[in-house]
């Protein structure tokens, strides 16, 4: 017995030993993805065991030092002194090797998933997919890595991320929607939006109107669901491509379909996060919009009152008024600028030093917030997530903003080990503001600082208001404008509240075969506003649309005098129900079979009321009624106009899908849609889906030995995708009007907008892909690429019909499409160390479309696609000047003149060429879609410090821009950019008027003047440009504050981040606009450069 005693007291010598000489390691780890503590992760000492080899009964053989971390992700144990490193390992996650000699408390370790897991799973919003299984072309991203300081909406920060994804914005303003092209345009005339679905819910009303980036007044305010959801209670997106991904989805995936799956809680104690943000919008930079300033633009006026010949709207412009005031425009114009009043020279030079810095008057620079909170755990069999989110922005264009309010909450309950049930409700209530700047194309704020001279200032010397002379139309109408007053009189608000609520039930008979049912409602109520005080540019217009002369011959108007209020009260509602049963089974770990039948059932409705109140009075909030006949049919005084669209749908489909020892899988997919927006005619009131598609992982192959290759998979796929244009109706499509017929007497008729065809049907899309997936250096170097053929048929177009109808055209299912492209995606970890780390993602990607049926209407001016792409540019391609400075074109390889191009003559009015004569004075000058676009984002990371750089470029991209003067119409009402200073020059024609001396000019005049109905002079190729350019979107520094220090507060994380967004744009020239991605139009919002600072703390 004392023998027994002595040997384990020997035993316990070396474990004394040990903890004199060892230290305490400690910290917390971290999801990198979810910022999120995790519990369970095993840490240990890198190669350092307690005892060898032994049989001495108590000694456990090679036992490692380590433990786990508890629930709230915290560790600490004690190993060797001489420890370097310790091990950090969890399921599903890459495993670290850290430094610990130098520290090792209070660490803050974070782990990033592993990019490339067998048993990674794939959100489609009907199944969860093995990745190894998936034969489809997607791509997914953790929200976390697109997050983007200063953007409300999660569709603006997909920019350069995804790789046959082109994301272009539609304005700056506040919560403006990106416009989103998935692998090119499907459709001529139907949405070419992809199908947003937020957990399994597709989304109804994100449809972004094709002239929306053109509208030409900032109160253009929209509600777009997607604006609602909060991007920080957004866990990954899933953007699926090509058919055997998309067609589960129907006749609405032909766009493709961006899957949004949403946080959730986890088992485990609460976890309390919050995370605020300033950030700084700067006012946009007036130099890019190359203007003359004041003493230019006096120069300009005084070159124009010079010449005699140039008569149009001379009488206008500061200049001319000062020397009509001194009775010297004569004198002027004979004997020049010395001759004339001494008092009149320094009056036009007192202009030069009134340079108004417009910039400031109508732009502004902004402090913004947002914030976040979130609470999320639960227990073994319960689970909840409750989220509260607060985003307030003012833009760059004063008198416009957003805000908004998120509330979030998601419980999972295992009722049993059988039946799950979840309930998940997004709640959000979004607010935008702006002033009407409707009432005509230059009082938009963006094209009215192009256009307004810059001597003129809008505050008289008293303070008041001075209105600009040069846009008064009739001054005894009152018709006097100032920007500034106008932003003061008039406001529009929009105000959206949505509620989305979704249902989820799991039943599992078995471990192979479970039941799922989810029903998911959808509840969006706009209330918009839009007040025009009676002061107002915008009313005293509108009125001006009343005017009628008396019984004395004087104008009278039966619009009241007062104010103008309009509302427009929309609900749309809309509900999803699918039911699916899943049939999952493995046999032998060789043959693994997976099965899905499902049916789904869909409804929406949305209803519109807009009212208009006349003679409106502040302060007693009461309209007068016009009563006057002449209001009758007149659509501006329509007093109540009530809008109703209801859709039903009915779907049933199904997937199956075989896969071979975890090498070979084939899969297939048909679906059956019903709706009633077809179906006049039977045989086309159901659409059949389907694809099919394999896959070969060609790395498990035995023959393929290569060690530096882990991944090699080969996909293909082949199937139907569907789309709807709800723009179109098999049924006779009409609006109701009012006509007078006798005085005193109304009737009521149709104006018939198009003709009806019973055969009216859904459009299809016939889709083909291959790709592949390469993963080298244990996915160190990861590669996709894909290429892809998509014919897009039965598209809904014009084709004439014979004139005994009654019509000339009729919507019908004839036009065809085809889009081809590549796609590349590479992810690289370029350097993994202990302390610093450097990863790389790029993508680009190239599609071309073809029209290869359509028809052109008779009188169309413009050419026609067929052969082209959907948004082929068009121009008339000039070849120089004449001795007149007027353009020369190239016919039958020879210059002309003008006249001759046009077929112009004495004494006849207008070009003599017939319609299809007049289209092919064009010529084919490239794509409004760029060649190639795509991203590149670089990570870095040094100890507790981060840095990510994410770029997006377009290639090639043709651009039809507005001119920027015009030949016959020059004017000193208002300002130009400094490119009107090279007319006569180069390519740019010379200002002619009507009485200019030269060779036919009276011809060429009175045809851009005043015959050119087709308005060529805007397509000539002087006004075209092939724009290229490289935007670093996001440039963002980022601190984790080490545990240490956060251990006293019991604070399990906090970060700090400073991030730049679209500071610097790289390119082609782009003079005369703020942003090439708004180049051409000058009436969009510039994109805003933001600078922010953010924290996120978690406990």
């Amino acid at each position: 017995m004392m023998n027994k005693k002595i040997i384990y007291l020997l035993l316990l010598i070396p474990f004394s030993v040990f903890a004199q000489n060892t230290k305490t390691i400690s910290g917390t780890v971290i999801d990198e993805a979810r910022n999120e503590t995790l519990p369970g992760v095993s840490i240990y000492a890198s190669t350092k065991v307690i005892g060898n080899k032994t049989n001495i009964e108590g000694v456990i053989q090679a036992s490692m030092i380590g433990t786990t971390t508890d629930f709230d992700g915290n560790f600490s144990f004690k190993a060797p002194k001489e420890t370097k490193y310790i091990i950090i390992s969890y399921i599903g996650f890459e495993t670290e090797k850290i430094n610990v000699e130098n520290r090792s408390t209070d660490m803050i370790i974070t782990l990033k998933e592993k990019e490339e897991l067998l048993g990674e799973v794939i959100v489609t919003g009907y199944q969860k997919i093995e990745k190894r299984k998936i034969t489809s072309s997607f791509a997914k991203i953790k929200t976390d890595d697109v997050k983007r300081a200063g953007t409300a909406n999660i569709d603006q920060m997909l920019s350069g991320e995804i790789s046959g994804v082109l994301v272009q914005p539609t304005s700056g303003a506040p919560g403006a929607p990106a416009k989103i092209q998935i692998r090119g345009t499907s459709t001529l005339n139907g949405s070419s939006d992809p199908l947003w679905v937020l957990d399994g819910i597709p989304l109804q009303g994100n449809d972004i109107p094709k002239d929306f980036r053109d509208k030409d007044n900032i109160d253009n305010l929209k509600s777009f669901p997607i604006a609602g959801i909060n991007p920080e209670d957004i866990e990954e997106i899933t953007v699926l491509k090509d058919a055997s991904a998309t067609s589960i989805y129907g006749a609405r995936a032909a766009n493709g379909v961006i899957v949004i799956t949403t946080k959730k809680g986890k088992e485990g104690n609460m976890r309390i996060n919050f995370n605020a943000s300033t950030f700084l919008t700067l006012r946009p930079d007036f130099d890019r919009l190359n203007l003359m300033n004041a003493s230019e633009k006096v120069d300009f006026e005084l070159g124009l009152a010079r010449r005699s010949d140039l008569t149009y709207q001379s009488e206008r412009g500061e200049v001319s008024r000062i020397l009509q005031a001194y009775g010297e425009y004569n004198n002027f114009q004979n004997n020049g600028f010395s001759s004339i009043n001494p008092l009149a020279q320094n009056a036009i030079n007192s202009l030069r030093n009134k340079d108004t810095n417009w910039g400031n008057e109508l732009y502004q620079a902004a402090i913004n917030q947002q914030y976040g909170l979130t609470l999320s755990g639960g227990s073994e069999k319960s689970r909840y997530y409750f989220s509260l989110g607060y985003f307030d922005e003012e833009g760059t264009t004063k008198g416009t903003g957003l805000n908004r309010y998120n509330l979030t909450f998601k419980n999972d309950y295992d009722v049993n080990d059988k039946l799950n049930v979840g309930v998940s409700v997004f709640a959000s209530r979004n607010k935008s503001t702006s002033y009407i700047t409707g009432a005509d194309a230059y009082t938009n704020p963006a094209n009215y600082s192009r256009r307004v001279n810059p001597y003129f200032t809008p505050y008289n010397a008293d303070g008041g208001y001075n209105y600009d002379p040069d846009l008064i139309e009739r001054s005894d109408l009152n018709l006097k404008y100032n920007p500034l007053e106008e932003r003061q009189n008039t406001n529009q608000e929009l105000t959206s509240y949505s509620i989305k609520p979704i249902i989820d039930l799991t039943y599992k008979f078995d471990n192979a075969l479970t039941l799922y049912t989810q029903l998911g409602m959808q509840f969006d109520f706009d209330q918009t506003e839009k007040f025009g005080d009676k002061n107002s540019y915008y009313t005293r217009k509108y009125r001006f649309g009343s005017r009628y002369q008396d019984e004395d011959g004087n104008d009278a108007f039966f619009m009241p005098e007062g104010g103008i209020n309009q509302n427009w009260n929309s609900d749309a509602f809309q509900y999803n129900w699918k039911t699916t049963l899943n049939y999952n089974t493995s046999i032998n770990n060789i043959h693994e079979v997976d099965v899905m039948l499902g049916t789904e059932f869909r409804e929406d409705k949305r209803t519109e009321i807009h009212t208009k109140g006349f003679g409106f009075n502040t302060n007693t909030l009461r309209t007068i009624p016009i009563t006057d006949e002449r209001a009758l049919g007149n659509e501006l005084f329509n007093p109540y106009k009530k809008t109703i669209n209801e859709n039903a749908y009915a779907s049933f489909f199904g997937t199956a899908s075989y896969t071979y020892d975890r090498k070979y899988t084939v899969f297939g997919s048909l679906r059956y849609d019903g709706s009633n927006l077809f179906g006049v005619n039977p045989e086309f009131r159901y659409l059949p889906l389907w694809s099919v598609a394999g896959s070969w992982n060609v790395a498990r192959e035995s023959f393929f030995d290569i060690d530096a290759v882990n991944e090699f998979k080969i996909r293909g796929s082949y199937g139907v995708q569907g789309n709807i244009d709800k723009s179109t109706s098999p049924f006779v499509v009409g609006n109701y009007k009012d006509e007078i017929i006798l005085p005193g007497n109304s009737e009521q008729g149709i104006n018939v907008i198009s003709a009806p065809n019973k055969d009216l049907r859904w459009e299809k899309t016939i889709s083909s892909n291959v790709g592949f997936d390469l993963g080298l250096f244990n996915n160190r170097l990861y590669v996709s690429a894909d290429y892809y053929y998509r014919k897009s048929s039965d598209l809904i177009g014009l084709q004439a019909i014979p004139l005994e109808s009654g019509f000339n055209f009729i919507n019908t299912n004839w036009a065809t499409l085809n889009n081809k492209g590549v796609e590349l995606a590479i992810n690289s970890r370029n350097i993994v160390k202990e302390d610093f780390k450097w990863s790389t993602s790029f993508n680009i990607s190239h599609n071309k479309n073809t029209v290869e049926r359509i028809q052109t209407k008779e009188n169309d001016f413009k050419p026609s696609l067929l052969g082209y792409g959907v948004n082929a540019v068009f121009a008339i391609k000039t070849a120089g000047l004449d001795s007149n400075g007027l353009p020369l074109f190239w016919k039958d390889g020879k210059k002309v003149t003008a006249v001759d191009f046009y077929n112009l003559s004495e004494g006849v009015d207008g070009s003599q060429l017939t319609r299809e004569e007049h289209r092919d004075l064009y010529t084919y000058v490239g794509n409004g879609d760029p060649e190639f676009s795509g991203g590149f984002i670089n990570k870095f990371q040094y100890k507790d410090f981060s840095l990510s750089v994410a770029t997006n470029f377009n290639i090639n991209q043709t651009i039809k821009r507005t001119p920027s003067y015009h030949p016959t119409q020059i004017s000193p009402t208002h300002n130009y950019n400094k490119e009107v200073l090279k007319a006569g020059t180069g390519n740019y024609p010379a200002f002619i008027g009507s009485a200019t001396p030269g060779f036919e000019t009276d011809l060429v005049y009175s045809w851009y003047h005043t015959y050119d109905t087709g308005n060529t002079y805007r397509d000539l190729d002087i006004w075209v440009d092939k724009i290229s350019y490289i935007r670093i979107n996001s440039i963002k520094f980022g601190y984790n504050v080490p545990s240490r220090y956060l251990e006293s507060m019991n604070v399990s994380r906090l970060s700090f981040n400073l991030e730049g967004r679209n500071l610097f744009v790289f390119g082609t020239d782009y003079d005369g606009y703020f942003d090439p991605e708004t180049f051409g139009s000058p009436y969009s919002q510039p994109i805003p450069k933001i600078i922010s600072f953010g924290f996120n703390l978690s406990f």
